[in-house]
Formats: structure tokens, sequence, C-alpha cells
């Protein structure tokens, strides 16, 4: 890799994190915006409550003005890739970073934002399609660049190969929820998750109803992470 192929993809964050609060949620949807995504942005609005959208490119055009929706409603966004294909994006630091740019250009083009927080596909742990080491030079590489990745301690299980029913997601949800002051939950957006709305609107009053608020994650907000090895400072 040459000594610094993207010289402008810098985060400047100021490394401080807020005091964590206790009965937050970090509802956070992966792999959008889709066809799914407006129904989820009505019942975010209708609730009152935030999320979090770690998106892709895949879209296109068609969902540029959704992409400004989450934006001027008060969501957050983070980045996913651009391309989201684990091959390509774990077979190298080169890809990797190349598509991450392509993504972060794109949002920053459509919305006017350019975030600092982002998701690995898949998250931060050693993945199938990289080799440990690689996966490593990878985070090492992220955080060099001042980025910060979040990862879950929660997961709805909607990334099975067909629709999950929305009360399996529900029970998935709020049974890895319990005993926990700070839920970090991990949903997607692809347009094959239908039933992700009407699971966003029961969990929520549930948990509402538990003592919980629903905030977005900013770059105060301390990450939840698989892999923050002191070796990768």
């Amino acid at each position: 890799m040459q000594s610094d192929p993207y010289p402008d993809m810098y985060a400047h964050v100021s490394g401080e994190f807020e005091p964590e609060a206790e009965n937050v949620v970090y509802y956070t949807f992966d792999d959008g915006p889709s066809k799914n995504t407006v129904e989820i942005l009505d019942i975010l609005k209708e609730k009152n409550a935030k999320a979090t959208f770690f998106v892709t490119g895949q879209g296109g055009e068609e969902y540029e003005e959704v992409l400004r929706r989450m934006v001027a409603e008060g969501h957050g966004i983070g980045l996913h890739t651009y391309s989201h294909d684990y091959r390509k994006i774990y077979s190298s630091v080169e890809n990797y970073l190349e598509d991450f740019n392509r993504i972060r250009m794109y949002v920053k083009e459509v919305t006017g934002v350019e975030p600092s927080i982002f998701r690995f596909p898949g998250g931060s742990a050693k993945s199938s399609y990289a080799s440990e080491e690689t996966m490593r030079e990878i985070r090492r590489e992220m955080k060099r660049r001042g980025y910060l990745y979040y990862d879950w301690n929660v997961v709805s299980g909607d990334d099975k190969a067909q629709v999950t029913p929305s009360q399996t997601l529900v029970e998935n949800i709020l049974k890895g929820a319990e005993g926990k002051t700070r839920v970090m939950v991990l949903c997607h957006d692809d347009g094959m998750r239908t039933s992700a709305a009407e699971t966003l609107s029961i969990v929520i009053d549930a948990l509402r109803e538990k003592g919980y608020a629903f905030k977005k994650i900013t770059e105060h907000t301390r990450p939840i992470q698989f892999s923050n090895h002191d070796e990768e400072a």
C-alpha cells in the first residue's frame, strides 16, 4: 500500500466519550437504505425515537432522498462500505480502504454529512473472507485514520436467508437486552427484512416500559467492540 492513498480520509474526532447513560438502547440497522427504510423511519418518527443506520451504496439514486431524510430527522448515519462485498473488501487493506472511501464520498455528496463512525460488515472479529492478520491490519489502519467502529451486544436474528417472523425478532431482542444497561441492537435493512418496522414498533414500546431511552450513536458514544485489543493502538 502506498504511504497514504486517501490523504483526506481522516476523521477528526475529539476522542472524548459521553458518560455512559443507563438504560439506553442504540437501535442500529445495517445494509440499507432499502424499500423498507421509509416505513422504519415512519415508525421512529411516530415513536419519537432515534436510531443509527450503517449504510451502503447498493440502493443507488433511488434512495438518496431516504438518506437525506435520515439526517433531517436526527438519526445517526454510519458507513458500512459501498459494495458490502465481503470477498472484495476483506481481501486486502487496499481494497477495504477503496470501498470505504467510496461510501464516504457518496454519503457526503448526498447528505452533506461525513460520518466518523462505521461498522465492519460481519463485525470487527475475524472474517471467513480474511485472515486474522488482514483484519487486524484493517482495524489498525481505520483506527489510525481516526474512525470509530461499532459492533453490538444484542442480535435480532434477522440475518437469515428467509424472512424471520417479527415475533421471533422481538423475543430475541428483549431476551438479549435483559440485564444490560447499554443495549446496541444489530438489525438489518435490506429489501428482504420486511418484518423490521413491525418489530421496531413493538420493541420500542416494550423497552420503554422497562425504562429504556432510544438514542443514536455519535462519535461521543463509547463503542462496543469485539476486537479492541491494546496491540492495535
